[in-house]
């Protein structure tokens, strides 16, 4: 899959925030699993073996980081517009390619009306200003409460980090701001997370600072912008994500609070100026007049209800203003979007027009200034231009690129003049600079003109080695989705800049001849750069860096948010780290520019993302030892994390998490998926402070065979264990894979098949010995819904012959000899009653739920909208296996009904069989129905966050929802 654009460029994904790479990826020999998301392709992926093969020095890890990690890293070069929540959104929007803003706000309404049909039954809903937290019960279950299941703690040890020193890592965090008066025991400071909301601490100084979601009565955990206003004590909060990704969630306006959260209020009529978008930018006056500017989001209500194609009908981008006398909010100013119509379905409508930053002139807060995807920077000045028009001062490098290059800037005053430091990328290229202009109080046409930005000094330099080389591709091929400029305010030589972390310096030379420049330090008004990436004792920042707030009155100590959540550093520029140049065996130009980056790097690095729960969880799996039950999660971003009794939660494996699996006759064995089929397994003892089969130091690669068949994949695969039969392990790709031996022999896997040790990864092993089984179900020769690849899999847990799966276009399929060697396999679809008549309907399967007291009984829920493709959302199927039939009932309830589903996109099913009770999970919650369902649904339980639901996971006597931005949570069945 390409974009409609130049060839040359090419979509991919790293770590589950998606990006664009430039020439790098496209020249590459591998192709992107995920792009089989929208068509399949025939070419085999490259195994980690051959990646090793081609890349030695990727292979010798310097980095503590598994191979696949690396191997996404520098084969996928930064972030884009495709990838798991792109996927998610496709799913949504299939057979469609867009979904339309009536069903976005149907499907919320849809789950708000299940949560007063809740009320209705003895339960009840709360809310706080505009925000919902369901309290409905169950229709068993009379007040069960939602409670927070975990991890505990946020703890990554060393092994899973890019250089082997522990920190703490929490969800995708894009904005923070500090409030005035911090001191020492006293400091708050106010996040903004990209799917959990709202956060704040009043110990922002600490090493252990607390935090509190005070986000409640705001009806979206999206969070793109933050501002405080100290003349008024109010904090402002942006919904939606602007950044340019493809899960960067559409918001529902521009928020603010005078109480630190207690409660919120919307600002003017900022909801139908932003709907479908993001609010990327926030300023206020003295005079109280508020700024707002809006970005393209990917995303309707909720993390995956949205997409790369905005849906037709969003509001105007643009910069809009409202005056202390006026409650509605004007667009004063806008420029055109990218030039393909969004309903035309062609994925083309990028991020052009979107005002990403907004600042009001230091010397005169009448002279405001705006930056737009693909335009550069734009200001009103009467002042200095003699109108209030809009002037071009900044041109991006690349104004005909209709991807919509982003610029970044911060304003500050020198000798009297405003002076402005501006960062830009060119994406086709894979660029970025660092400009300045020290006179902005020029005319408009002296800073920008026909021959280009003439009043500007380009500070950087494509030469390695050279002055100017530090600030060069300082956000590498992805500034669209990371990137910060910022001065300290009355210290105008003083610049910061953030962006993505350069793995090309860490891992694609040897040996590293940086820190991986994630942030970067300017004491000299951005002639020079130090890299403020880790610090004395090795303590690093997370990749892809989205903000940065001083502590007020300090120029070297500064709160940063990133992909891995927030941190502080102390005492910027203390510490010459250029020792460690020399004993990395650089020379030449590489030693230069490493003495010149570490001679001035932090003193202490304090991670605070301890106490967070904002972690993007994608799926959850549970195992019981020491008869307490256990839990394995994979995080978009984030790895694969351990938590239960005993374990209070750590990261076990780095790189993107995607499913996980516990051998069921053997709970030391583990299994965790990367993107695509890529997948580990670990059985090593306890020992180390880890628990059996979790000791970062040894996953080891199992999926070589899966990873080199060609066949096409979901971003993240179905993977799952037997429930029966220990060792026995099945993958979903266009074939169901299948193991018995939880992947071959585990000492061979270990000494062979290492992802973190080299001396342990020989590219010439064979790395699992998955096979496999039965019919490919994507094949045309099933007939209609053909291609793409399987979605569910589901073994009966009462017979383990009899498995169900799915592909994503429909098709649903019964093996009753699923056990028979793998040739011997034979699946049955059963979605057709006949060849030419469905009783399922043709949408995304999102779950599998086999009755545990009849093997050719279960429940299937689908995602998708009725309005797209006909049929409901949950459905009661019974096979027959005598005749190789089914019969299926449709349980979501009659349309329009008070305890009917609605047209809402169902994400997972559970069904507890010991009272007979149905639960779904969708984009904002959790409903439950007895198994009869109809017209009996409600939301599930009390307590439970507006939150996107991935899946559930029924354990003993507990459900487990998965959310995507606030961790795991737990229901105590009756």
């Amino acid at each position: 899959m390409t974009f409609s654009r130049p060839q040359r460029k090419v979509a991919l994904s790293i770590g589950g925030v998606t990006f664009v790479s430039a020439l790098l990826a496209a020249s590459a020999n591998v192709a992107a699993p995920h792009l089989r998301t929208v068509s399949p392709s025939s070419g085999a992926r490259e195994s980690l073996a051959n990646f090793a093969l081609e890349h030695p020095e990727a292979a010798l890890m310097q980095r503590h980081l598994p191979l696949a990690f690396i191997k996404e890293k520098l084969e996928n070069g930064a972030e884009s517009v495709s990838g798991p929540s792109q996927e998610q959104y496709e799913n949504r929007a299939y057979p469609r390619s867009t979904i339309a803003d009536k069903q976005r706000r149907g499907a919320r309404a849809a789950y708000l009306r299940l949560a007063r049909n809740g009320s209705a039954r003895g339960g009840g809903t709360t809310t706080t200003g505009s925000a919902l937290t369901s309290t409905a019960t169950t229709s068993t279950a009379s007040s069960a409460a939602w409670s927070y299941l975990g991890p505990d703690t946020n703890n990554v040890p060393g092994p899973s980090t890019q250089n082997g020193v522990a920190t703490t890592n929490s969800g995708r965090t894009t904005s923070v701001v500090v409030a005035p008066g911090c001191t020492t025991g006293s400091c708050t400071v106010y996040i903004g997370t990209a799917g959990g909301g709202v956060w704040k601490t009043t110990d922002g100084l600490s090493d252990s600072a607390s935090w509190t979601f005070v986000s409640a009565g705001i009806p979206s955990g999206a969070i793109g912008s933050l501002f405080y206003d100290a003349g008024n004590h109010t904090l402002y909060a942006g919904t939606g994500e602007p950044n340019g990704s493809g899960d960067s969630e559409a918001g529902v306006g521009l928020y603010e609070t005078a109480n630190g959260g207690s409660s919120w209020s919307l600002v003017g009529d900022s909801d139908s100026k932003a709907r479908d978008r993001s609010v990327g930018s926030i300023a206020v006056a003295a005079d109280g007049t508020v700024y707002m500017g809006t970005d393209v989001a990917r995303h309707g209500s909720s993390s995956v209800n949205g997409g790369r194609r905005t849906p037709p009908g969003a509001a105007p981008l643009g910069l809009y203003r409202m005056r202390p006398t006026e409650s509605k909010f004007t667009r004063i100013f806008s420029k055109p979007g990218s030039p393909v119509d969004p309903a035309a379905g062609t994925g083309s409508d990028w991020f052009q027009g979107g005002v990403n930053h907004i600042e009001l002139d230091p010397k005169d807060d009448n002279t405001v200034y705006a930056a737009l995807f693909g335009y550069g920077i734009w200001r009103s000045s009467a002042r200095l231009d003699g109108t209030t028009a809009f002037r071009h001062v900044f041109a991006t490098s690349d104004p005909k690129d209709t991807f919509g290059d982003r610029t970044e800037f911060a304003l500050t005053v020198k000798y009297g003049k405003t002076r402005i430091y501006a960062g830009d990328e060119n994406e086709d290229k894979g660029w970025s600079w660092v400009w300045r202009t020290d006179n902005a109080d020029r005319p408009a046409n002296m800073l920008t003109n026909a021959n280009g930005n003439g009043g500007w000094i380009q500070l950087s330099n494509p030469g390695n080695g050279q002055r100017g080389f530090d600030s060069y591709n300082f956000c590498e091929a992805q500034c669209g989705y990371d990137m910060f400029v910022v001065t300290p305010p009355g210290h105008p030589d003083i610049v910061y800049i953030g962006g993505s972390m350069n793995y090309d310096e860490i891992y694609g030379t040897v040996p590293p001849r940086s820190n991986g420049r994630a942030v970067m330090r300017s004491s000299n008004a951005g002639r020079d750069f130090t890299d403020m990436t880790e610090d004395a004792a090795g303590i690093g920042i997370h990749p892809d860096e989205h903000g940065l707030a001083f502590v007020p009155g300090q120029v070297n100590q500064f709160f940063e948010v990133n992909d891995g959540g927030v941190l502080r550093v102390d005492n910027a520029a203390a510490v010459d780290q250029t020792s460690q140049c020399a004993e990395r065996g650089l020379q030449g130009y590489d030693l230069l520019d490493c003495q010149r980056w570490l001679k001035a790097t932090p003193q202490h690095i304090a991670e605070l993302s301890q106490g967070l729960s904002t972690l993007q969880f994608q799926s959850i799996s549970t195992y019981v030892s020491g008869g307490e039950t256990h839990y394995l999660g994979g995080t978009q971003d984030n790895g694969t994390w351990a938590f239960g009794p005993g374990v209070s939660g750590y990261e076990s494996v780095g790189g993107d998490g995607g499913q996980s699996a516990t051998d069921s006759g053997n709970s030391d064995v583990h299994f965790h998926t990367y993107y695509s089929s890529f997948a580990d397994v670990n059985a090593y003892p306890a020992g180390g402070g880890y628990a059996a089969g979790l000791n970062p130091n040894h996953w080891d690669y199992v999926s070589q065979k899966q990873d080199s068949s060609g066949e096409g994949a979901s971003f993240y695969v179905p993977f799952t264990n037997d429930p029966n039969n220990t060792g026995w392990i099945y993958e979903g790709l266009e074939h169901v894979w299948r193991t018995k031996d939880d992947g071959g022999d585990y000492a061979y896997l270990d000494a062979n098949c290492s992802e973190t040790d080299p001396s342990r990864f020989n590219p010439a092993a064979t790395c699992g010995d998955f096979e496999p089984i039965g019919q490919n179900l994507a094949s045309s020769s099933f007939g209609d819904r053909a291609g793409h690849y399987v979605v569910a899999i589901s073994t009966a847990p009462s017979d383990s012959s009899v498995m169900w799966a799915a592909t994503r276009t429909g098709r649903v399929f019964v093996s009753t000899n699923a056990t028979a060697a793998a040739k011997a396999v034979k699946f049955t679809r059963i979605d057709g009653s006949t060849s030419t008549t469905h009783i399922l309907p043709g949408r995304f399967v999102s779950g599998i739920a086999v009755d545990p007291a009849n093997p050719n009984h279960a429940f299937i829920s689908y995602s998708g909208y009725s309005a797209y493709a006909a049929g409901g959302h949950v459905y009661d199927v019974t096979y027959d296996p005598s005749a190789g039939t089914a019969t299926a009932t449709d349980i979501s309830g009659t349309p329009d009904d008070a305890g009917a589903i609605g047209d809402m996109p169902v994400t997972g099913i559970a069904y507890d069989a010991a009272n007979d009770e149905l639960y779904a999970s969708t984009d904002f919650g959790v409903i439950t129905a007895p198994s009869s369902g109809g017209d009996a649904w409600s939301a599930a339980g009390t307590g439970f966050p507006i939150s996107t639901v991935y899946g559930l996971t029924m354990s003993g006597g507990d459900l487990i929802a998965a959310t995507h931005g606030r961790g795991a949570w737990t229901l105590p069945l009756p």
